[in-house]
Order: structure tokens, then sequence, then C-alpha cells
């Protein structure tokens, strides 16, 4: 009885998240296939090129995601670096035996310096405005 627990866990800790993203990738894929198929049909009913054109291109966008600019992408990446890396450097001086976790202070130090690039990334991003163009 007692070698079933780290069996289950195990079996929990990979299997469950493992499943999430199989079934996350098959419904992606199963999405992207009933794409490929309306445009087919369009195709074989002889559609007008511009059409068939706003169907191919709607593959590649995502219906009713605006994407995020650049600048804006890697002040959020660089937040959560930044808070990522302070928690697992300062979860050191919380742990009553701070020779064991040096390695996670070290992690916490690199995610931290991370995200100080990504905030300087962001800054040298330069917003291009339409009235300039």
């Amino acid at each position: 009885m007692d070698a079933l627990i780290p069996i289950v866990a195990i079996i929990s800790s990979i299997g469950i998240p493992a499943v999430v993203i199989i079934i996350a990738l098959y419904t992606w894929h199963k999405r992207k296939i009933a794409r490929y198929n309306v445009i087919e049909r369009a195709i074989e009913s002889n559609a007008s090129p511009e059409v068939i054109e706003r169907l191919v291109t709607s593959i590649s966008e995502e219906n009713g995601k605006k994407r995020t600019p650049p600048k804006q992408r890697n002040l959020i990446h660089g937040t959560i670096l930044l808070a990522l890396g302070i928690g697992l450097f300062s979860m050191r001086f919380f742990i009553s035996a701070p020779d064991d976790i040096a390695g996670v202070s070290i992690t916490g130090l690199v995610l931290t310096l991370l995200a100080a690039a990504k905030f300087v990334i962001a800054f040298f991003i330069l917003k291009k405005d339409p009235e300039q163009s």
C-alpha cells in the first residue's frame, strides 16, 4: 500500500498536465482542420478570389484577438519575470536552511536579471505613429 503513494504522485503530477496539453492540442488541430475544410468548400463552389483570400488570412489570425504590441508584451513578460525572481530570491530568507536552497536564490537572481533585460528591450522599442509615416 505504501508503494502506491509515489506511483500516484508521479502519475498525477505528470499525467494530468500531459492530458490537458493533449486535449488542448487536439481541439486546436480540429479547429484548424475545420477552417481548411471551409476554404476547400469555397474553392469547390467557385467563390470569388477575394472571399478565398479573406478565408486564408483568417487562418493566421485568431478571430476577435487583438495582437499585443511588442513594447507592451515585453513589459508584461518583464513584470512576470520580476515577480518570479523576487519571489524565488526571497524564499531563501524564509526557509530555515539557506544552504539547501542556494540554487533557488540563484534562479531568482537570474529571473530578476532577465526581467531587467525585458524592461530595457521595451524601453528601446519605438512606437511608430501613423502620423509620422
